[in-house]
């Protein structure tokens, strides 16, 4: 190729890489959205201009519509202003002192009457770049009070709820900006809070900052993760109840708050506890805790631990325990432990342990272990074991051994087995098992006692098979065709034994499939099923179903059922289910896609919340009738 060919080449190669890089630009840049109807900037003067007429001009300079009704706004009204480049909000809040309550729909602008005086005061405004002038988005406020919070919107503005003061003080916080202390004006109207940039702290930003920030913004930025880059105080409560993680006294702010004592109904999230905390279900701490933890399934703390520990499931330490760990599954703890450790399953550790480990299954550790292990199953330890270890069948050190070691990992007989099974694995029985299966894996022909595992397969059972999945092939398990007054089709597979069973569910809409958007479900529960009599029996179901619109699972949309009914045996095969349900839809307030889900019938609400992070539930009564095949 001689040189004049080489350079058409290159020339070409320049010029596509041109291209390729303003295409790139302009997918970037030059397809930014139009500001919402509130936030968009004009310039705009009124010389004794009536009210109607200025709504006019506004509405003709932004490219918006106003809807009101002359009974609310007071149209003769003059007007005389000058407005320079400011949002349509910041003018209609000169205009009307905060008479006027505005909200954007598409491009219309609906007034309505300012509500009347409540035991709530609502404050809004704008955060503002003290140097550049720029408004800011993604800043933390917060009533230190209440600890009722608000992030900015990418132009700037937040409202937030605050209890009615004589003095409300808010603290406003942004990374790399200085905190910030503002109070509220008594007057209705928007307020700016302006803040000062740590310009010595942004040119001295690690790198490990910069990318955490990067990571944050391309996983669209919660509220949550807002706050815990904006906020680093740490604040103390004596007592703080919650229903489940941030719906409670805390609200958005629980992961910034250490309690002495803490409640939480369902489940909990703060940055630590002092003395005791309760969960009907989980209590989740991100920093350390002192005194004691009831949990009904687990206990997550990222600190430490020095105290007590008790879980229905587990309890997950990632700092140093100095505690008692009680638990029905496992104990897991990443930084050294100096506690006695008693787990329905397994004790783990990553680092040394100094103490006791008691476990119905296995005590696994990675460091040094200073005191006796004690498993159903096996023991296992890369460095020096203390002076013993029991375990059901085997013991497994990768280095010196000091001492016992009895210890398993897999049960399996071929005959009759009497007594109990624990494995980490797999409990396998070829033909009659008397007592207590427990392991990720049950498996008997014939079995009397209890399976727990996450999958439990028998033949016949005289007992309770409990696990996310249990097949029994002469127990209880039945398809069911159903309709409710959601969902006019629904199909359900029930396995297991009517003491405890596992339901598998779906469902779907039919009247929309000739629509445009099918609206279907899916979800999974359990339920019992006492005897009453020679044909009739007893159903008490709990499912959790997520809504899902054409295929997109883009929000939660999670319809909660108790189900409380009948089932009469018409036949060996068939049988007739009806009964009662209370239902709790939880959905996210900020999405606006969720699909009507009462197209036809819409039941009575009975209960309707909103809670502070962005969630609201609402409850009915309902019902439900079937057909099913066994």
């Amino acid at each position: 190729m001689d040189s004049y060919s080489m350079e058409m080449v290159v020339s070409k190669i320049r010029f596509v890489g041109a291209l390729v890089f303003a295409l790139i630009t302009w997918c970037t840049y030059g397809q930014r959205a139009t500001p919402p109807p509130l936030e968009r900037t004009i310039t705009i003067s009124f010389d004794n201009e009536t009210v109607d007429g200025a709504l006019k001009k506004i509405g003709q300079q932004a490219g918006l519509t106003f809807s009101y009704s002359p009974s609310v706004v007071k149209i003769d009204r003059p007007i005389n202003a000058n407005f320079i480049n400011k949002t349509v909000r910041q003018i209609l809040d000169e205009m009307f002192k905060g008479q006027i309550h505005y909200k954007s729909r598409g491009d219309y602008v609906i007034l309505t009457k300012a509500e009347g005086a409540s035991n709530q005061q609502k404050v809004s405004g704008y955060v503002i770049d003290e140097a550049t002038g720029d408004k800011l988005k993604n800043v933390s406020i917060y009533d230190p009070v209440s600890l009722a919070s608000a992030i900015t919107d990418d132009y700037g503005y937040f409202q937030i709820e605050v209890p009615n003061a004589k003095e409300v003080k808010l603290a406003v916080r942004k990374h790399n900006y200085t905190d910030t202390l503002v109070y509220v004006p008594s007057e209705n109207g928007l307020i700016d809070i302006r803040l000062a940039s740590k310009k010595l702290g942004i040119f001295a930003d690690s790198v490990g900052h910069k990318m955490k920030r990067f990571w944050l913004t391309t996983k669209a930025l919660t509220q949550r993760a807002i706050m815990f880059e904006n906020i680093e105080d740490s604040i103390h409560r004596k007592f703080q109840f919650s229903f489940v993680p941030f719906v409670g006294t805390n609200h958005n702010m629980s992961g910034h708050v250490i309690n002495d004592f803490s409640v939480n109904m369902i489940g909990g999230y703060s940055l630590g506890v002092n003395m005791i905390e309760f969960g009907g279900m989980f209590n989740t701490v991100r920093g350390n805790v002192r005194g004691a933890q009831f949990a009904g399934l687990f206990n997550a703390v990222g600190g430490e631990v020095e105290g007590y520990q008790a879980a229905g499931l587990f309890n997950a330490v990632r700092g140093k325990t100095h505690a008692v760990q009680t638990a029905g599954l496992i104990n897991f703890s990443w930084a050294e432990t100096e506690t006695v450790g008693i787990a329905g399953l397994i004790n783990f550790g990553y680092k040394d342990s100094h103490d006791v480990r008691v476990a119905g299954l296995s005590n696994i550790n990675f460091g040094n272990q200073g005191g006796p292990h004690v498993a159903g199953l096996f023991n296992f330890t890369t460095k020096s074991s203390g002076p013993a270890q029991l375990a059901g069948l085997f013991n497994f050190a990768a280095a010196n051994v000091k001492g016992a070691q009895v210890a398993g990992m897999l049960n399996f007989t071929a005959g009759d087995h009497e007594g109990a099974q624990v494995s980490g694995l797999v409990n396998f029985a070829g033909k009659r098992m008397k007592g207590a299966q427990v392991g990720v894996l049950n498996f008997a022909t014939k079995f009397k006692g209890t399976q727990i595992g996450l999958f439990n397969i028998s033949d016949s059972t005289d007992g309770v098979p409990i696990g996310l999945l249990s097949i029994v092939g002469r127990g209880y398990h039945a398809i069911e065709i159903s309709a409710d007054e959601v969902f006019y089709t629904n199909v359900s597979f029930r396995t297991g034994v009517r003491k405890f069973y596992n339901i598998l569910t779906a469902g779907i809409q039919p009247h929309t499939l000739s629509e445009d958007v099918n609206v279907w479900t899916f979800g999974y529960g359990v339920g019992t099923s006492p005897r009453l009599s020679n044909k009739f029996y007893l159903n008490i179901d709990v499912t959790a179903n997520q809504i899902v619109a054409d295929g997109n699972i883009d929000a939660l949309n999670l319809l909660n059922k108790l189900y409380v009914g009948g089932e009469w045996r018409v036949s060996k095969n068939f049988g007739l289910a009806a009964g009662c349900t209370v239902n709790a839809l939880v959905q996210e307030t900020s999405y606006e896609g969720y699909p009507d889900i009462f197209p036809n019938l819409k039941p009575d609400i009975i209960e309707e919340h909103t809670y502070d992070n962005d969630r609201i539930m609402k409850m009915w009564f309902g019902a439900k009738v079937g057909l099913r095949f066994f």
